[in-house]
């Protein structure tokens, strides 16, 4: 078990601190800091820069979640960010505000993988987005301290859909689910992508599964979600692009 000190203060820095943008960083250890604690069943990696700013990656009872740390403060609820790595890869993400600023990714598994390749990250606001942003982060060369807190949390650190677009966040179906609807199962919960194809969802996957969620589980969350049909105004921008689905362990939609 590693708990060294320097740990209190990646937990405990204050996230509303206001920094310049543009951001320049640098991180000299060659992986990523890794810290865990079994007892409470917490394992975190972070990449720490200049003026309190940190980029953390944690599993903590089974709930991944990764956070960027100590960036300009904003008011709105969530910010879309335009992400692009030293290997050319880009991608759009969309990061919820969090109390005292940190911003948390809505696609955990999805925005960790991203960060496993190692150089300059730029993270700039998407076209609309005030206040504009713009930050760079030199990420550690390795990221085998980054792939436990992935692994630990039962994501694979590798998935071909990461290459395919996101669809829009703000996707909507062309049927609403209707008041009083239910779904999921108690002590079963699903992640689901699927792929937009002729203007539905097509080859939907279970990416991640509970702890007792069997096979035959998994395929019947997936399968549930093949062929819904979406709006027609948000069918063709999102063609050939990967929805990510979050079934809860219980949900009942009253709306």
């Amino acid at each position: 078990m590693q708990r060294p000190a320097r740990w209190l203060a990646i937990l405990a820095v204050s996230a509303g601190m206001i920094v310049p943008a543009p951001l320049a960083m640098a991180q000299a250890d060659d992986d990523w800091e890794f810290a865990e604690d079994a007892a409470l069943e917490l394992t975190i990696a972070a990449a720490r820069y200049d003026a309190g700013v940190s980029v953390i990656a944690q599993c903590s009872r089974n709930k991944l979640t990764v956070s960027l740390v100590g960036l300009p403060a904003t008011t709105a609820p969530s910010r879309r960010l335009d992400a692009t790595r030293s290997d050319g890869a880009r991608d759009a993400q969309t990061w919820e505000v969090r109390e005292g600023g940190t911003l948390s990714s809505t696609l955990p598994a999805r925005d960790g993988r991203f960060l496993r390749v190692g150089g300059e990250l730029r993270l700039r606001s998407s076209a609309g987005q005030t206040p504009s942003f713009a930050a760079s982060f030199d990420l550690p060369a390795q990221h085998a301290n980054l792939d436990r807190v992935l692994s630990a949390c039962g994501y694979a650190v590798e998935d071909e859909r990461d290459a395919l677009p996101r669809a829009d966040p703000d996707l909507r179906l062309a049927r609403r689910p209707s008041r009083g609807s239910t779904g999921g199962r108690p002590g079963i919960s699903h992640e689901i992508s699927c792929i937009v194809r002729d203007g539905a969802y097509q080859a939907c996957r279970t990416d991640r599964t509970t702890s007792g969620h069997s096979a035959r589980d998994a395929r019947r969350g997936a399968n549930g979600e093949n062929g819904r049909r979406l709006h027609p105004d948000d069918a063709a921008a999102n063609e050939g692009k990967v929805v990510y689905i979050f079934v809860p362990l219980l949900l009942v939609v009253y709306r």
